[in-house]
């Protein structure tokens, strides 16, 4: 997972974060409008542990994404069919929280809203595409 902090037209810092994962929950959170229809949804990622982390540390990034945005059916189709994605998600800060106080600052939780900004599937290469080499050490074979 990478992060790292821009800043909107405003001049107000928000927080982006990257990594790969899968999706494990695509839900709507408000009521729906006489027709049934939600306009946002929640997203569950579970989060790959960042390269040289110990994967007992647990991520999960619930960025929100409004019905008309085409990213929505891309998560669903990543829950439906289990596959990898790398995510895009910034948290910006509510409109209440003063803007002088930095973004690293603030409990994400309760002082930002995490949108969703981008999804994408990962194709991994088939077996038959990875190159092998010609020579391997004999010690790779023990446990």
């Amino acid at each position: 997972m990478q992060a790292w902090l821009e800043t909107d037209e405003r001049g107000r810092q928000y927080l982006v974060r990257t990594g790969t994962g899968v999706v494990t929950a695509v839900v709507p959170i408000d009521e729906p409008d006489p027709s049934g229809a939600h306009a946002l949804y929640r997203i569950e990622i579970y989060c790959d542990a960042p390269h040289g982390r110990p994967g007992a540390i647990r991520y999960s990034a619930h960025p929100l994404v409004s019905s008309g945005n085409p990213l929505l059916e891309l998560a669903r189709r990543a829950l439906e069919d289990v596959w990898a994605v790398e995510w895009t998600v910034e948290w910006h800060r509510h409109d209440w929280i003063p803007e002088a106080l930095p973004i690293a600052s603030l409990d994400l939780a309760t002082d930002a809203t995490a949108s969703l900004a981008a999804l994408e599937r990962v194709v991994l290469p088939e077996p038959e595409d990875l190159d092998v080499p010609d020579f391997l050490p004999a010690f790779w074979d023990r446990a």
